[in-house]
């Protein structure tokens, strides 16, 4: 059965939800603000269950400035953009300046008004142990062309080897062309959301390159061998333990703030593995799959916040988030895989997060 309790109220006098989906042991909270995930409660090698998604209590933190979009479904443009710019079809499209110097770039479309500020129409999928939140944006609504019309599924489920997958399907359809590069921004800490940092969990993921950045953190328009440098996490390294190096882009973002390059995409495809981690201390692992050609790589290196959910207080570096998503910026380097929505052309992105315990 799927547990639907309010979440409070938005700041627009609307009551928000949230939809509980159990598994077993395994409880994932989703909100219909921001198709948000607000909560994941996952066993530990001991049979010990802890929420390993950071978050707040209700929407009003949410609705708040909410820097770190926590959980939330960021669209319909994730990531950084060149200039505030987008050029479609010959004519350039602008999204609001609001990162970088004199907040010339842009970063996640819009943060008060983006999809994770959003109210989301939801339905409950009892069969499937599944919600589907939808959310729609007028021509020129957030700067980009086309009447957009957004999906998101949230589904649980029995994976593998005695594993609980969470299973994350983004759709957009749009009647204009349209630029759509959608993500989800949970934050892990595998030991539990309130547990401190997460420099021990050990990461490793399937990608040979990287995206450097520029100093205003914008992708700099390079793929670059992850060979020799510290992004290289083609063999399980802690987090921690190159988060400090000497190094130009380590420096650039105080920390991992990259897309890394997951190997093997050929377009729309099945869910390929991307990233395994695994916090010694619990014995929980994570397995992330995705279908988009790269996943964005943040260690959290800018947290601030003192009044999260059950009293904990997050600071830098006390979860991280592993972010499916076309290149950003991929609009400006038309060698890049591109993510294209138009007439006839549907966005879609998969990502599952499976969890289970180390072996």
């Amino acid at each position: 059965m799927i547990e639907i309790t309010s979440f409070g109220t938005t700041p627009d006098g609307a009551e928000a939800r949230v939809f509980e989906l159990a598994e077993g042991a395994a409880r994932v909270r989703v909100s219909d603000f921001g198709a948000t995930v607000v909560g994941v409660d996952v066993p530990d090698a001991r049979g010990s269950v802890s929420d390993v998604a950071l978050g707040f209590a209700d929407v009003s933190g949410y609705a708040g400035p909410n820097g770190a979009c926590y959980g939330g479904t960021i669209g319909p443009v994730a990531n950084r953009t060149d200039r505030a710019e987008v050029p479609i079809d010959g004519t350039t499209y602008r999204l609001a300046g609001n990162d970088g110097p004199d907040r010339a770039n842009n970063l996640h479309s819009d943060l008060d008004r983006g999809l994770h500020k959003r109210l989301w129409s939801a339905v409950a999928d009892e069969g499937r142990n599944a919600v589907t939140m939808t959310c729609s944006l007028a021509d020129g609504e957030l700067g980009l062309p086309g009447n957009r019309a957004f999906t998101a599924r949230f589904e649980l489920a029995d994976g593998a080897d005695g594993s609980i997958e969470l299973t994350v399907t983004y759709g957009c359809e749009s009647d204009a062309p349209t630029y759509v590069n959608m993500t989800n921004h949970s934050y892990f800490n595998l030991s539990g959301h309130d547990s401190g940092d997460v420099l021990g969990t050990l990461v490793s993921v399937d990608a040979d390159g990287f995206l450097p950045l520029r100093d205003d953190c914008v992708s700099a328009g390079e793929v670059r061998p992850v060979d020799g440098t510290p992004f290289d996490f083609r063999e399980p390294r802690a987090l921690g333990e190159r988060i400090d190096a000497d190094d130009e882009q380590i420096r650039i973002a105080r920390g991992y703030d990259h897309c890394l390059c997951v190997r093997g995409w050929e377009g729309a495809g099945s869910p390929r593995h991307a990233l395994r981690a695994v916090d010694p201390a619990s014995g929980r692992s994570l397995d992330v799959l995705v279908t988009a050609p790269g996943a964005h790589l943040y260690t959290g290196n800018w947290l601030d916040d003192r009044d999260a959910k059950g009293g904990a207080a997050y600071a830098p570096r006390s979860g991280f988030a592993f972010e499916p998503e076309f290149y950003p910026d991929c609009v400006h380097h038309g060698d890049w895989p591109q993510s294209v929505c138009g007439p006839g052309a549907p966005y879609a992105s998969t990502i599952v997060y499976r969890f289970s315990v180390a072996r």
